[in-house]
């Protein structure tokens, strides 16, 4: 029900926020088809943080294409209508905007994210960053409007680039009168559900790879 998306600790300005408290570990409460997925009780959030553990059987270019590809997003992510780019900030940052389809007793929801690239060049590396912010030209609809506290997703190069290694995690609010009990048990087949669509998708034979990213990853000593 909840899109998606997503490093092991919370971004800035949770962490100070909980700054006296330490974060509970991972726990992992389910493995199938090689994906491991993990949740973590968050200090003052009814919402529980999840983590997803995968490989996926393409290049890190490839599979990096797939997920900064807004004109297909709909294809493989879960429960999303509809996806636009609201702005370009910069060739490894920008505003998207996620609506989300929910079942017909709920009111749909809708995301604004900003999404920013960063490159490690030692691990092979690329991450992807994405949290909630406003941002005046980004539609005006009538859904409830959600807050990503936090999404990443890390892609790292394996098997002499042959394929990549992804380290997903999330933690949503969808916001609306939902019972936090309930988002819970909605969310906690997004890891499993996100690594199973990327890894089918990134094997169609029509998906191109980004010439920017891989001009970036390039760069980066990573490809």
């Amino acid at each position: 029900m909840i899109v998606a998306g997503l490093l092991a600790s919370l971004p800035p300005a949770l962490l100070r926020a909980n700054q006296a408290k330490k974060l509970p570990p991972w726990e992992k409460f389910d493995e199938e088809d090689g994906i491991s997925v993990y949740r973590r009780d968050v200090p003052g959030s009814d919402i529980v943080a999840l983590r997803g553990e995968g490989v996926v059987a393409a290049p890190i270019l490839r599979v990096g294409s797939v997920l900064t590809d807004i004109s297909r997003a709909t294809e493989w992510i879960d429960s999303l209508e509809e996806a636009k780019l609201v702005r370009k900030i910069s060739d490894t940052e920008y505003i998207k905007w996620d609506h989300i389809g929910t079942p017909f007793v709920l009111a749909d929801r809708d995301f604004v994210f900003n999404v920013k690239l960063e490159f490690k060049a030692k691990e092979k590396q690329m991450i992807v960053r994405l949290k909630s912010v406003e941002d005046p030209a980004a539609p005006k609809t009538d859904y409830v409007r959600g807050h990503m506290i936090y999404g990443m997703y890390v892609l790292t190069s394996i098997e002499g680039g042959k394929k990549t290694r992804i380290l997903t995690e999330m933690l949503c609010d969808p916001k609306g009168s939902v019972a936090k009990w309930m988002v819970n048990l909605f969310q906690k087949s997004w890891p499993y559900n996100t690594i199973t669509a990327l890894r089918k998708q990134v094997q169609k034979p029509d998906i191109k790879d980004n010439p920017k990213l891989k001009d970036a990853l390039s760069k980066e000593g990573i490809i």
